[in-house]
Formats: C-alpha cells, structure tokens, sequence
C-alpha cells in the first residue's frame, strides 16, 4: 500500500547509493585509455579533479541518507516543521490519528537514526562549518605523508629528490594516488561508517514500513503538499 508515497523515499535511498558508489569512482587512477598512457609516459600527470568530485559526493551522500528519514517522517507521521502545520491541521481527523500513532511508534527508531556518527557529520556540513570532518591522509612512493579534507587540498604529484645533478633525469613526477583506506572521520576509516550509515537508512525504512502496516494499513494518507 501507499507505494506513491514510498516510491520518494526509495528515491532518496537510491540517491545515496548512487553518491557512495560516486565517491569510489572519484578516487580510481585515470582511465588507461592511449591517450592518457601516451601523456603519462611523456611525465605529465593527469589531474582527475578526485578532490573536487569526492567530498562533494560525500556531502550529498550525507544529505540523501537522512532524508529518507525526513520523507518518511512527513509522508507517514508528523513533519513539525510550521511550513507543514497547516496542510497537517486540514487532513481528516482519522488520518491525523493515524499520522501521530506512525510518529510515536517511528520516533525512537527516527532519534537513533538521526544520532549515528554521520548524522552528526551531516549537520556540521549543513548548518555550522559548510563541510564535514573528514580527513584523508596518503603516503606517497617515496616515503612522504600527504594530509588533506574538504578545505584542504593535498598535491596531485611528488618529485623524488635527487641529489646527484647527473641522475636528474629520474626525477620525475609520480601522482599522489588515494585508495579507500586512505579516508577517515573522526578518526574512524570513512568508506565502512558510510555503509554502516545507508545500512541503517535500509532498515529504518524496513521498520517504517512494517509500523505503517500495522497503523495505516489499507486506508488512505494525503501525499505532502
């Protein structure tokens, strides 16, 4: 039942499987396509533009995860928000009752959503500093440690030193190259909390449909204006 209300949430959870996959593409090394074989052989370095692309993904990877808790909220219980207040206040009295049954049973389930660890990340990104607290740290060829974040972007290349001028010629470029394992939040690896945060995404919604069944059932709720 109610699958044109459902359909938006599924949307935002297809969304955030769409921004984490993203995020692992960003990082993969240029596409070995002749072209840019022939450019690296020569000592150029390709600039895939990773840093640009990865934390902007993660942002909106952030923002589509706790928005199926937000949909769900206003689709099936009560969106407080006074935007909302009076198209909720016009709905039949039934459905209103029915609307804050869903939001007493779904509200405990909704706050433990909303306290995972990226949850927090998503509000510092929205509301306080503009980004999140995530971090990446790489160890290049030669030894020396790169730290960079959304603010903070790191070289796309190194230069092995060279002290004897007659073996000049080896010095060059080599790209600083991410892999997953590079990225942490609050000190914990990054790429396994953004699974763990759109694993529990899935089973709220799993344990939103299994409240709306038992209170709504078959009768009908107003699609939000």
């Amino acid at each position: 039942m109610h699958g044109e209300l459902w359909a938006g949430v599924g949307a935002k959870l297809q969304n955030a499987e769409m921004q984490l996959r993203k995020m692992g593409q960003s990082i993969e090394p240029p596409e070995r396509a002749h072209w840019n074989v022939a450019l690296q052989a020569s000592g150029a370095i390709i600039d895939t533009g990773w840093q640009r692309s990865f934390y902007g993904h993660f942002d909106a990877f952030l923002s589509a995860t706790r928005s199926v808790a937000e949909v769900t909220k206003c689709c099936f219980g009560v969106d407080r928000h006074r935007a909302m207040a009076d198209w909720f206040d016009q709905l039949p009295a039934e459905e209103q009752n029915r609307r804050r049954e869903f939001q007493r049973q779904f509200q405990v389930h909704y706050d433990q959503f909303c306290g995972l660890p990226l949850g927090t990340a998503r509000h510092i990104s929205e509301h306080r500093t503009g980004f999140a607290p995530v971090s990446v740290k790489i160890r290049g060829m030669f030894g020396s440690e790169y730290t960079g974040g959304p603010t903070e972007c790191i070289p796309i290349s190194e230069t092995r030193h060279i002290e004897d001028a007659s073996l000049a010629f080896l010095a060059k470029p080599f790209p600083i190259q991410p892999s997953w394992d590079d990225f942490t939040i609050d000190g914990n690896p990054l790429f396994p909390a953004c699974q763990d945060y759109l694993n529990a995404a899935r089973t709220l919604m799993a344990e939103a449909g299994r409240i709306s069944d038992q209170v709504h059932g078959t009768h009908s709720l107003t699609r939000p204006l």
